[in-house]
């Protein structure tokens, strides 16, 4: 019988300690996000193939670095896994709703990275499959959305180890749809900080790179560590082309007025304030729920538009930022443990 991914499911819980197995997997475990799907995921014990002289045939085998790839797509719903991205989380406020903050800063917590238990479990008839994997660390997170489409998010990780076995949980985690909201572009909005709304954006694709990975050292197989490097906040969107502000924007990069006049764009280091991307279901008190994203220190990269006889005239921008605050709001009132 050849199963769907109607019967497996998929949780993760944060580590205490890299590469150790959280023993709340079954117990505290979190959903990333409605319609979670694994869209890639291999592991490998990278083989080493031996020669010998004398002999054109493969003489035996050897094998290097254990490590395993998982890539994850889901719909944007719950702030929880900031918390694997690089974001800390604040103190939670308000007596319902309830707000939430997550930003990244320097602290010695924050510049060493957060892995994770994940585990994929699939009832297969007379032998489940659980596959326990850890020391998970989360590479790069992309969120975006476009015209008519779900907000989505697709992280990619690589992981240390992971084991096998048969004991399915039987009550595996699960997003409350009455405490989530699964967002979609309708939900969106995107302003830079005159409070003006971007006009009509026709897709927005941010994303957040910790540019991690693993450390391994001899005499084991398996990583031992992961580390973080700079973390790089990058992103585009398209938009009607209505006026000349953005393209204004881009200017202001490049001399001090559109006069060409001043500096020359190397010695400028010119920027935006913020960049807000704000999600919400638009509802009121315990009702409410929202994501924004506030980024801030960014530089527009480049503005282009495509011209056509009788067709919309849009621009493509992009960007990139030096920081980000998170704040959500729902009714949820403490952050869990597990993200």
């Amino acid at each position: 019988m050849v199963f769907t991914g109607s019967f497996t499911y998929l949780q993760y819980v944060r580590e205490t300690t890299f590469g150790t197995a959280a023993s709340t997997i079954q117990s505290a475990g979190e959903q990333f996000g409605f319609e979670q799907k694994i869209t890639g995921w291999s592991f490998t014990n990278n083989k080493l193939a031996l020669a010998q002289l004398g002999d054109v045939r493969v003489k035996t085998y050897a094998y290097g670095q254990t490590r395993g790839n998982l890539s994850i797509d889901f719909v944007l719903s719950s702030p929880w896994f900031l918390g694997l991205i690089g974001f800390k989380a604040g103190a939670d406020a308000g007596s319902g709703p309830y707000t939430h903050t997550f930003d990244i800063d320097t602290t010695s917590a924050t510049n060493i990275i957060e892995s994770f238990t994940a585990q994929i479990g699939t009832e297969a008839g007379g032998t489940d499959i659980v596959r326990t994997v850890t020391g998970g660390i989360v590479n790069t997170a992309s969120i975006s959305t476009s015209i008519g489409e779900l907000a989505r998010v697709s992280i990619d990780t690589n992981y240390k180890n992971e084991s096998l076995t048969t004991a399915l949980d039987s009550s595996p985690a699960t997003l409350c749809v009455a405490n989530h909201t699964p967002y979609t572009f309708a939900h969106g909005s995107l302003e830079f900080p005159d409070s003006t709304v971007i006009a009509e954006v026709q897709d927005i694709d941010i994303s957040f790179n910790q540019n991690a990975d693993h450390i391994w050292g001899i005499g084991d197989s398996t990583a031992s560590s992961g580390v973080r490097r700079m973390f790089e906040i990058t992103g585009k969107f398209k938009a009607s082309h209505t006026d000349s502000v953005q393209l204004q924007k881009v200017y202001a990069q490049q001399k001090d007025t559109l006069a060409n006049t001043g500096a020359g764009a190397e010695t400028l280091a010119a920027e935006q304030p913020t960049l807000k991307l704000t999600f919400t279901n638009g509802l009121a008190s315990t009702s409410l729920r929202s994501i924004v994203f506030s980024l801030s220190g960014i530089a527009l990269d480049d503005i282009s538009v495509n011209i056509e006889p009788n067709e919309p005239i849009f621009e493509d921008l992009s960007f990139q930022a030096r920081d980000c605050d998170v704040v959500a709001t729902d009714n949820t009132a403490a952050t869990p443990a597990s993200s």
